[in-house]
């Protein structure tokens, strides 16, 4: 990996970091209600489909863009466009339930990694985009020593569940021994390929079925209902050794953390 004094080939000029964050700042006002958010990741995993896809479902745009056909809102630079990945970094404003969620889409490729660390460096978290077919690769790892590095806040998004050969469990076992026992679960698939029809949903306990672009929510399915649990018996685990005083609720007893908790 990158110490901060050498760049790779392809990287940005020092400053970058720094224009990132006026650019931030800048499209922005009232820094409480703002939370900036990289995503990254291996190249293919999908990390500006889902930035499209975000954009597309909070209201910000009509389409939602993808690469393939050269109609991304954020991949737009005629080079991107010609080899269908992007270069360098895109900034979303999504906005969300009174907060601004500024998503930075980075480029996963080993030639303009510098661009990638560097807006690593002008936020608060990263979202890691994983493929379910082909799991974490080379560029997760080293960016995920870099997030260590800035000591970034961690969460990574499992993608193209619906995808043949897409095995969830194997990946988050992977997950698991590749980044520490720390990597717990929120949600659950139901289903994955072709029989992929939602999510259970770890924090809240429900059932959240997706078709036609509407969601569904319901009681979690009998067969998923232990592994639900089971999951969220280690998210209050985590949660609990992550807060003195959660901890001291838990180890008094009060297994049962709330939504909020």
């Amino acid at each position: 990996m990158f110490s901060k004094r050498e760049r790779p080939v392809g990287a940005v000029a020092p400053a970058t970091a720094a224009i990132f964050r006026e650019a931030i700042d800048l499209a922005a006002p009232g820094t409480e209600k703002v939370r900036n958010i990289v995503l990254v990741g291996q190249d293919g995993a999908g990390k500006t489909s889902l930035a499209e896809a975000m954009l597309h479902l909070s209201g910000k745009t009509s389409r939602m863009g993808t690469t393939h056909d050269g109609k991304s809102n954020l991949d737009y630079d005629p080079e991107e466009i010609k080899r269908q990945f992007t270069i360098s970094t895109a900034i979303a404003p999504i906005p969300h339930e009174g907060f601004k969620i500024n998503v930075l889409d980075t480029t996963g490729s080993d030639d303009f990694l510098g661009d990638t660390i560097a807006a690593m460096e002008a936020v608060e978290m990263a979202l890691f985009v994983v493929d379910a077919v082909a799991g974490p690769q080379i560029m997760t790892t080293k960016l995920w020593q870099e997030a260590e590095r800035e000591r970034l806040c961690r969460a990574i998004f499992i993608n193209h569940i619906d995808r043949e050969n897409a095995n969830f469990d194997t990946i988050v076992d992977t997950l698991v021994n590749q980044f520490g026992q720390r990597v717990g679960v929120v949600s659950i698939p139901i289903g994955v390929d072709k029989d992929f029809a939602g999510i259970i949903d770890i924090l809240r306990m429900k059932a959240r079925y997706f078709k036609d672009g509407k969601e569904t929510v319901a009681e979690i399915p009998a067969k998923y209902a232990q592994e639900a649990q089971s999951a969220r018996d280690k998210l209050c685990d985590l949660v609990a050794e992550a807060d003195d005083e959660l901890m001291m609720k838990y180890l008094d007893g009060e297994e049962q953390l709330t939504q909020e908790e």
